[in-house]
């Protein structure tokens, strides 16, 4: 599959700020990348970069294999979908969406049948006559998409496309944009700091800190493997513990913290003995041993006590000091055998099992 873009060593200042600091991405042909990280971490200036609204003070943009750097957005094969909808509010939906067409002087026969599409395409037909004031926020939303997608462009730039919405509307549209990518195959390029958003919807994740880019890979690579304590704090829930190296073997880390030490396996690393380490571990990953219950083989145990109790419905969180430097996190999902009354209450001692593969140690500097 061909690149449809390529960003090569592409910097952006604002005065004596750095926005965008040296990136280089490529972007396959009909893939849904999303861009993802905090405020101020460049992700915006790199989408905007590439839909030709900022020009970077040096690097290169190719879309479709052709140098697009000092373009116009105009002379662009991409279209964008901005933060909050820009829809126009004096005309009607049908107007709103064919703008561009008419801009393009289409004929009025064949916007009519395009703006139908379109609108046939987001589900809101029945509301062409409509004026923006009259719709709400997540039929904004799909106006604003329809009228992105009529000029059929190569590449679709989203920028924030849900923040505005309801986390119920939120997620349903995480959804029907989904869907939407997988019926129409052209590409999707997405903003956001939501870690959710992105891992529901995206065929590969950029994390983004400080103008530069930290690690790329599917929603499940940047998950299970993180290359720092950055994205596996940002992906995510996690649990850091700062540790020293107290032993290794050739498949073994044991670090050690207070009056704890926790096993990890090595997957090749050797840090020397008394080098500072961070352990990571997933909340999620722990199991919590009821009174009695005999270890399973191979599993490290912390004992700790339970400092607080956090319930989420069909699960609950809880928060426990194992002598580390911060609560640590245990997820549990409660169904018939474990009810919120089986939880263990503030200052009960636990004790918690954790495997080795399920630790991962980051070397201090990564």
């Amino acid at each position: 599959m061909s690149n449809i873009v390529e960003l090569n060593n592409l910097t952006r200042r604002f005065g004596t700020l750095t926005a965008v600091d040296n990136v280089n991405l490529t972007v396959s042909e009909g893939e849904f990348i999303t861009l993802l990280g905090p405020s101020g971490c460049g992700k915006t200036t790199t989408l905007r970069m590439i839909g030709g609204f900022e020009f970077p003070d040096s690097g290169r943009v190719f879309l479709d294999g052709h140098d697009v750097t000092d373009l116009p957005p105009y002379d662009r094969p991409v279209n964008m979908v901005f933060q909050d909808y820009a829809l126009f509010p004096h005309m009607s939906v049908a107007d709103n969406v064919g703008y561009g067409l008419r801009i393009a002087g289409v004929t009025r026969a064949d916007i009519a049948q395009r703006v139908k599409d379109a609108l046939r395409m987001v589900d809101l037909e029945s509301k062409a006559q409509n004026r923006p004031s009259q719709l709400s926020t997540g039929q904004k939303q799909r106006i604003a998409l329809a009228r992105a997608l009529i000029r059929q462009p190569k590449v679709l730039l989203l920028d924030e496309p849900l923040s505005a919405l309801d986390l119920k509307l939120r997620e349903a549209m995480q959804v029907e944009l989904k869907h939407l990518h997988q019926k129409l195959g052209i590409t999707f390029v997405m903003v956001t700091h939501d870690q959710l958003e992105a891992l529901v919807m995206s065929d590969r994740i950029v994390v983004m800190h400080d103008g530069a880019l930290i690690q790329e890979g599917t929603p499940t690579e940047l998950y299970e493997h993180p290359a720092t304590p950055y994205v596996a704090n940002f992906i995510g829930t996690s649990n850091l513990i700062i540790a020293t190296v107290a032993e290794t073997t050739a498949d073994f880390i044991v670090g050690s913290f207070g009056n704890a030490r926790l096993k990890a396996s090595s997957n090749g690393s050797k840090p020397p003995q008394g080098n500072k380490i961070t352990l990571c571990v997933r909340p999620e990953k722990v199991r919590l041993l009821a009174d009695g219950q005999s270890v399973p083989d191979g599993f490290n145990v912390l004992n700790g006590r339970a400092t607080e109790q956090f319930f989420h419905g069909n699960a609950a969180r809880i928060a426990a000091d194992i002598g580390a430097d911060a609560p640590f996190l245990v997820d549990m999902q409660l169904g018939a055998a474990l009810g919120k009354s089986q939880l263990p209450g503030e200052g009960m001692q636990v004790r918690l099992a954790i495997h080795p593969e399920n630790v991962t140690v980051f070397v201090e500097g990564d």
